[in-house]
């Protein structure tokens, strides 16, 4: 059995000069970095327990950058991503983003109302599903 000894050091992120830096620091980073909303998440996740209940998917993954949130679904959880929804929203167009629903590199769908999109796609999967039988 190995014994490790850590020596104490000055905590950096505990000096209050740095605390207050700091969530400066994190207030305009927040402002940039793009997220789907509750009713966004909502509407997506319906669909995707929808579609694992049939069997189609299995994993998800959500991603938040400058500018754009992505939510990828998986047949399998070690593959590329079957789809990909996209908020798409320009500095300054916070309020006013644009939905994108990618089938690897191909846009399939793209509009300003995410539950219209969704719901476009939705009879598309269906039309895939009944077409593979």
């Amino acid at each position: 059995m190995q014994i490790l000894n850590f020596t104490k050091k000055s905590n950096y992120f505990l000096n209050k000069d740095n605390i207050s830096k700091n969530n400066n620091n994190k207030k305009q980073s927040d402002n940039s970095i793009i997220y789907f909303s509750k009713n966004e998440l909502t509407l997506i996740l319906s669909l995707y327990s929808k579609q694992v209940s049939s069997g189609l998917w299995k994993d998800y993954a959500i991603d938040s950058k400058h500018d754009i949130a992505v939510f990828s679904i998986y047949r399998h959880t070690h593959d590329q991503a079957l789809y990909q929804i996209i908020k798409n929203s320009k500095k300054g167009h916070r309020n006013n983003p644009v939905f994108i629903i990618k089938d690897y590199n191909k846009v399939l769908d793209k509009g300003k109302i995410l539950s219209q999109i969704l719901s476009r796609f939705e009879k598309k999967i269906e039309l895939k599903k009944y077409n593979s039988h």
